[in-house]
């Protein structure tokens, strides 16, 4: 039981395959791809702080970075706004990352960014909440099972 999150994070990982919109190496979904509004809420997102904070559903349900295995099987974990640390653009032609941008639909997308290893990972869902974009769930680096 303690395992089911990695291997749903592993499992989410190898289906990416099957995703008709899939992103680039350097981390960028073609913006046609992504739903209306989301790629310019995702540059202001990460470029004002106060803007984050205030498209933040807290508390916010996820996973900190480094969770442990009791932790992982509880499956509850929530971030506190008093405890929330900027979230930063990344650039993927310079880092040792790269970013998956799934649109499940025109109301939600789901960020992988990974590292290019394949064994560390976090995950990000934002959702259209009326007419806003918001971050509903955020999972920190964790190790990613491997096959």
């Amino acid at each position: 039981m303690k395992y089911v999150f990695l291997f749903a994070l592993a499992l989410i990982f190898a289906c990416k395959n099957n995703n008709t919109s899939q992103p680039s190496d350097a981390g960028s979904t073609e913006q046609n791809d992504l739903p209306e509004g989301f790629a310019e809420f995702y540059q202001h997102f990460h470029s004002d702080s106060t803007f984050q904070m205030g498209h933040i559903v807290f508390p916010l349900e996820g996973l900190p970075n480094k969770a442990d295995s009791t932790l992982l099987a509880s499956g509850k974990f929530y971030w506190k706004a008093e405890d929330w640390k900027m979230q930063k653009a990344i650039d993927f032609e310079m880092s040792e990352f790269r970013r998956e941008l799934l649109p499940l639909n025109k109301m939600m997308v789901e960020e992988h960014i990974i590292h290019k290893n394949g064994q560390y990972g976090m995950v990000r869902r934002f959702a259209r909440l009326g007419d806003e974009w918001q971050l509903i769930y955020y999972a920190g680096m964790n190790r990613i099972a491997l096959h």
